[in-house]
């Protein structure tokens, strides 16, 4: 008899190169705008790669992004997806206090409500940056009308406030805020990772991960799994669905 295959997550982090963590100290950002924008092109092809993969994804957007990426947002929405909030302009919680983060987070919210016509109710942190240091968050977020938040990672990263240690990959809530982690024993989120994989492997992992094959040894534990890609880290490659 075949065992019930787990639910994985698959989700995408909606920014561009210029607004990681990385260069907070190093490119300002009032300068944004006059930067290349590659989101765009980025989230389609993504887009294109999650269709031919018969997944389905929640797209994490930026305030940001989606005040200049309106017609972006409505295509990632009426492609199936969900859309949640990573925040207005990736400002890490830890640096903004309770009553800015408030202010943050709806911003955010309105502006990717208003440029999709669909309701957001989830959020992820910028760097999974919720932690000790922000008691006040999940507080602040049931406030503002979310239900749930993926902002906390059970690694050890210098531009990430995770967890530094391994934790159930199941849900938990923290009063009338659920939140959940990437889990083990593959926790392949982030760039880096996928990068060196390329564009053929990590189209491959989004299948078996979505439960399309028993071959992974997370699948095969019965563990959910979790994948996050930031956007920016999508190159265009002649290989790659939607290629253009």
């Amino acid at each position: 008899m075949n065992e019930p295959r787990p639910v994985n997550g698959l989700s995408v982090d909606v920014e561009d190169w210029f607004q990681v963590g990385a260069f907070e100290g190093v490119i300002e950002r009032g300068s944004w705008d006059s930067l290349a924008d590659r989101v765009e092109r980025n989230v389609e092809a993504i887009l294109a790669m999650f269709d031919e993969a018969g997944v389905k994804a929640t797209f994490f957007t930026l305030g940001w992004v989606a005040l200049r990426h309106g017609p972006l947002l409505r295509r990632i929405a009426e492609a199936g997806h969900e859309l949640a909030s990573h925040g207005h302009d990736h400002a890490r919680v830890f640096t903004l206090g309770k009553d800015r983060f408030a202010a943050d987070i709806e911003r955010a919210r309105k502006i990717i409500e208003d440029a999709s016509g669909f309701a957001v109710t989830g959020y992820r942190a910028p760097s999974f940056s919720i932690d000790q240091r922000t008691p006040w968050a999940y507080s602040v977020l049931a406030e503002q009308g979310y239900r749930y938040s993926s902002s906390v990672a059970p690694i050890a990263h210098d531009h990430m406030a995770g967890a530094r240690r391994r934790v159930s990959p199941s849900g938990r809530c923290h009063g009338p805020i659920c939140w959940r982690y990437p889990s083990p024993p593959l926790n392949s989120r982030g760039g880096g990772w996928l990068r060196a994989a390329g564009a053929s492997s990590a189209c491959c992992l989004m299948r078996f991960r979505a439960g399309r094959s028993a071959r992974s040894t997370g699948v095969m534990a019965g563990q959910p799994s979790s994948i996050s890609i930031p956007g920016k880290s999508i190159r265009a490659n002649p290989a790659w669905p939607g290629h253009r």
